[in-house]
């Protein structure tokens, strides 16, 4: 048997893990956008930032693999099919875990998405550039700078 598949066993693990601690900060950027604390929603973004850097690390790690073990384009919930049968409980129930975790981190991401969204559209409404301006006339310039053209 080779070591790829006990090493992507590992990476699946590394990979949930990864997903956990993201959700855990996805969590506290959404407490923290609905207090109203913008120095922990600062923070946690730049904790995301890091985060995106080590998932672009992981992927390259996850290609590398999957083409090692010929499995290439092949979707995690297909993964234990695909393992050798002495491992595919192990697979089955690491890409099962894996899947969940991304499902709870989803979820957690969404949830953040839509707090600041609505925060940056309460900051828009006090911000005085998004009054409405008063109009004149129905959209016809000031009287002074009309001009006559029946010279």
């Amino acid at each position: 048997m080779s070591q790829v598949y006990e090493d992507f066993l590992q990476y699946l693990a590394e990979f949930a893990d990864t997903l956990d601690q993201m959700t855990e900060v996805t969590k506290t950027k959404n407490k923290a956008a609905k207090a109203g604390d913008l120095v922990t929603v600062e923070a946690m973004m730049k904790k995301e930032q890091v985060f995106s850097m080590t998932l672009r690390g992981m992927d390259i790690k996850r290609d590398k693999m999957l083409k090692e073990m010929g499995l290439e384009g092949v979707p995690l919930s297909k993964l234990a099919e695909n393992y050798p049968p002495e491992l595919f409980d192990r697979a089955r129930k690491a890409a099962e875990h894996a899947a969940k975790r991304f499902e709870v981190f989803s979820c957690a991401s969404e949830a953040a998405r839509v707090t600041m969204e609505c925060m940056l559209h309460d900051i828009e409404r006090m911000m005085p550039e998004s009054q409405p301006v008063p109009q004149r006339d129905k959209g016809e310039p000031p009287t002074r700078m009309k001009t006559d053209f029946r010279a």
